[in-house]
């Protein structure tokens, strides 16, 4: 199996990928996170996944282990190809396919283009045990009421369309700053003003 190639960016497109290796151009197959985090041009070193049917071979290329990672693990679930995984890897963050997966939020699945209800279901069966679930970051010293604000604001930044990392760091970020927290509308707000 191929683990990794190294080459030279030839061309790139949000969907595929093109690396000169010993003068052979290598065509990879990617999701537009890992377009989003190689270069125009120069070196770089893509994971990938050979793909092999009677009609075609393939080779995916993703950008980090994190990725190829969630990948494999979409094509264990009954129905979903390479195609199909790629999409999904396309639609959202790797954390945020997780975090559905971890809280079997089928309503956050099907806002990925392509993923309707009963794929969403069958992702969250098959894959709930296999994720390792992604909770908020929460400070120390929050009593429990507080700690509910905290993972509500961040939910409520995550539904206004940011992705978790960037809602936690922003809620982390306004728990610093104000002095108390007594209400997930005042967290929000101070939240939005650090989102990057």
């Amino acid at each position: 199996m191929l683990d990794y190639i190294r080459g030279q960016v030839t061309s790139k497109s949000p969907t595929s990928l093109i690396l000169e290796v010993a003068g052979i151009g290598y065509l990879l197959h990617i999701p537009l996170s890992t377009f989003e985090k190689i270069p125009n041009h120069g070196e770089v070193t893509i994971l990938t996944q050979l793909f092999i049917r009677e009609d075609q071979i393939k080779i995916f290329g993703f950008a980090t282990r994190d990725e190829r990672d969630l990948f494999q693990l979409l094509l264990s679930v009954n129905g979903i190809g390479p195609t199909m995984a790629i999409t999904i890897l396309s639609g959202s963050t790797v954390e945020d396919i997780k975090y559905a997966v971890a809280r079997e939020d089928a309503k956050a699945l099907e806002k990925i283009k392509g993923v309707g209800k009963k794929t969403a279901e069958r992702i969250i069966l098959e894959l709930k045990g296999m994720l390792k679930e992604i909770t908020p970051t929460i400070p120390r010293g929050m009593d429990a009421r507080q700690k509910a604000l905290v993972s509500d604001a961040v939910m409520a930044l995550v539904s206004l369309g940011y992705g978790r990392p960037v809602a936690e760091n922003a809620v982390s970020e306004a728990v610093r700053k104000l002095q108390t927290i007594d209400n997930v509308e005042v967290l929000v707000r101070e939240a939005l003003k650090y989102k990057v």
